[in-house]
């Protein structure tokens, strides 16, 4: 196993991660104009604030008194360019859309992790079961934008 500073590093680095998702996915719940992709959305962002607080009890355990809970600037640009597609008038495809490319960055940092030797098997499963809901997300969500374009 790697050095302590290296995990707690690894774990900050998906804590952002997950943040970002939480925030972007209660964001984009809130332009939503379908109440389904509202509920959708909402659920999910509920599901990213779990990975980040499980992943910082990891973090304090490791002895990191002092988890940053904000996300990311990259977390920030994102959510303020979805606001403005959505009140330009993308609607529900554009949330959609935000939602894929973000998602699609999540599981790109969680691959960075899910195979590495140097973190302890409790945290590399969370992140690989993590990384799994990711995914399975992301899909759901190509799905959506599929359905939606052929409607």
């Amino acid at each position: 196993m790697a050095n302590q500073k290296y995990v707690v590093d690894a774990l900050e680095d998906l804590i952002q991660v997950a943040r970002d998702g939480q925030n972007g996915y209660r964001d984009g719940a809130e332009h939503a104009k379908d109440p389904q992709l509202r509920r959708f959305l909402e659920s999910v962002s509920l599901a990213r604030a779990k990975f980040a607080g499980d992943l910082e009890s990891y973090a304090v355990h490791l002895g990191k008194g002092d988890v940053d809970r904000s996300g990311s600037v990259k977390g920030v640009i994102q959510r303020g360019w979805t606001d403005l597609k959505a009140n330009l008038g993308g609607g529900d495809d554009s949330i959609l859309s935000s939602m894929e490319s973000d998602d699609s960055y999540s599981k790109h940092r969680y691959k960075k992790y899910v195979n590495d030797n140097k973190l302890p098997d409790d945290v590399l499963e969370t992140i690989r079961i993590q990384q799994h809901t990711i995914t399975a997300t992301l899909d759901r969500i190509r799905v959506m934008r599929q359905n939606r374009k052929a409607a």
